[in-house]
């Protein structure tokens, strides 16, 4: 059996990246967004959709990953570093050297002292929306806020020359070179930080750069000259130009792409293909061909906010309650998701087949109302991003939930904004309709970041269940620790399964599938095993 994963420590991967077979230089690709990205500022990023389009054209980080389009093992190697780092002692203390010949997009070079800094601002405003990994393994304590107020070098980074970085750890941290493939690791200049700003005053790290951004329309982005393919394993720089379009809805997007014409022939989606089109594209051979279809790591769950809904039988009746099969056929039926029972995706290492919540496809209202017989009940609010695929699928849960003895608010909200919203602690929001996919192929992805109580902070978080019991909170602790990360898998599923049981901070929806059209003029997409869009860096127009 082919492995699925590899990690390439001695650095091995060739530079350039191999070219791909009938790939040439030339056209515009357009890329299709329902809205534009809540951040692109690299240390504010944290959603899979806009991390599958700035890794892959604009974004490079210390690793990253060589993903396969036939069926290979997906590979962990050096980006900008020359290989996934070295460890003497058991992983509390990680070592980096930056490649040579690496430059921003105006012709500066990187430095280690770019990328020490885009690890100080992430302690800081600048990163509360990013994600958290590095930060939490470098300073538990959080003492450290960022270069503006505690000085300009985070706890635990040195940077003995200008391609060098060496991480110090409190605590033995095997899966720091997974850390480094966040965009926490992309160079962000000292004397370039605009702060706020810098959302839209980023400079390039990868093959394309900016030459036109209208907010709230599109990015035009255009080769980087100063990119250098030999100092790159990952990525390559067909097209002359990359269109990324906002304001394009799930099914503007696959109506647009049935039967292209024009600049659409080269257009690619970054939405499924809409529900009521599914059977029609599977069932065309010439559709189904252009589709970038298969099983992804990321899950649909409602998060129950713990602090606000405290009886764990009121979460159980939720989780019998809810009309899972409703919101899978609105997803695209089978081709774009499947039931779900665990808090953990298929794909995931530490999966295990399991429901403790076995309610059939529409769920079990009679088992719900048992479970809130005589308890004083509140209005709950079903918050959910106000998108148009969202919007029968929240008149859905009412109506199902209602059907069990609750009593439902609806609350959608600016999908742009709604991590940020939802992230902030004092949200007033009970039930919260929201993706996740682990960052690295481990587990530890989903409950370091969903379930740890330690980690939950004024704003920003992702453990939107802001759910915080000392002993999970200790076994996640720990099972993150061990070195041996294959050792661990059944571990994780009995916590998944104890977490379900005892707690019930989640309503696991449905295990997501891609589903993904793109033009006839578009090459070299395949389904990203890492972010579940089309992987970018293999793009190119073919006529």
């Amino acid at each position: 059996m082919t492995p699925q994963f590899e990690i390439d420590h001695q650095g091995l991967t060739p530079t350039p990246a191999p070219e791909v077979p009938g790939a040439r230089r030339g056209g515009r690709v357009v890329l299709l967004a329902d809205a534009p990205p809540e951040h692109v500022d690299p240390t504010q990023m944290y959603i899979g959709t806009t991390l599958g389009v700035a890794t892959g054209l604009f974004h490079r980080t210390l690793t990253g990953y060589v993903e396969s389009y036939d069926g290979g093992p997906r590979r962990l190697v050096g980006d900008l570093a020359t290989d996934t780092g070295r460890s003497e002692d058991g992983g509390r203390t990680w070592t980096y050297t930056l490649r040579e010949g690496l430059r921003f997009a105006d012709g500066t070079p990187i430095t280690s002292y770019d990328v020490a800094h885009a690890i100080a601002r992430s302690f800081g405003p600048n990163g509360v929306y990013g994600p958290q990994f590095i930060q939490q393994a470098l300073d538990p304590g959080r003492a450290y806020r960022g270069p503006e107020q505690d000085g300009p070098t985070a706890p635990g980074v040195a940077t003995p020359d200008e391609r060098t970085l060496v991480f110090s750890l409190p605590e033995p941290t095997p899966g720091f070179p997974f850390f480094a493939t966040t965009t926490t690791t992309t160079p962000v200049p000292a004397d370039r930080d605009t702060g706020a700003d810098y959302e839209t005053s980023w400079l390039a790290t990868g093959p394309y750069r900016v030459r036109e951004f209208v907010p709230g329309s599109h990015y035009l982005l255009e080769r980087n000259p100063h990119w250098d393919p030999a100092t790159d394993p990952i990525r390559h720089q067909y097209p002359d130009e990359v269109l990324w379009e906002f304001g394009v809805p799930r099914d503007a997007q696959t109506e647009r792409l049935l039967d292209p014409a024009g600049a659409d022939r080269a257009a690619v989606a970054t939405f499924d293909v809409a529900e009521h089109r599914v059977a029609e594209v599977l069932a065309d051979p010439e559709l189904s061909a252009r589709v970038v279809a298969g099983p992804s790591a990321y899950l649909q769950y409602v998060y129950i906010n713990t602090r606000r809904v405290t009886d764990v039988d009121v979460r159980r009746a939720l989780n019998h309650a809810f009309d899972k099969g409703t919101c899978v056929r609105l997803a695209g039926g089978d081709a774009g998701a499947e039931r779900a029972g665990t808090i953990l995706a298929p794909m995931v290492p530490g999966y295990r087949a399991d429901d403790v919540y076995p309610s059939g496809e529409h769920g079990d209202p009679l088992r719900a109302k048992e479970l809130i017989a005589g308890k004083e009940l509140r209005p709950l609010v079903f918050a959910y991003p106000d998108t148009a695929p969202n919007a029968p699928v929240a008149p859905a849960v009412k109506a199902a939930l209602e059907a069990a003895g609750f009593e439902i608010e609806l609350r959608p909200v600016d999908k742009a904004a709604f991590y940020s919203l939802m992230g902030d602690a004092g949200n007033d929001c009970d039930l919260i309709y929201g993706v996740w996919g682990p960052d690295f192929p481990d587990a530890s992805g989903v409950f370091d970041v969903l379930f740890r109580g330690d980690r939950l902070t004024r704003g920003g978080n992702m453990n939107l269940s802001y759910f915080d019991d000392p002993e999970i909170t200790a076994e996640i602790a720990a099972l993150a620790q061990e070195p041996d990360r294959a050792a661990v898998a059944g571990r994780y599923a009995d916590l998944d399964r104890r977490l379900m049981a005892e707690h019930a901070p989640v309503i696991p929806v449905y295990y997501k599938r891609q589903c993904t059209l793109y033009g006839p003029a578009v090459g070299g997409l395949f389904l990203s095993a890492q972010y579940f869009v089309p992987n970018l860096t293999r793009m190119h127009v073919l006529d």
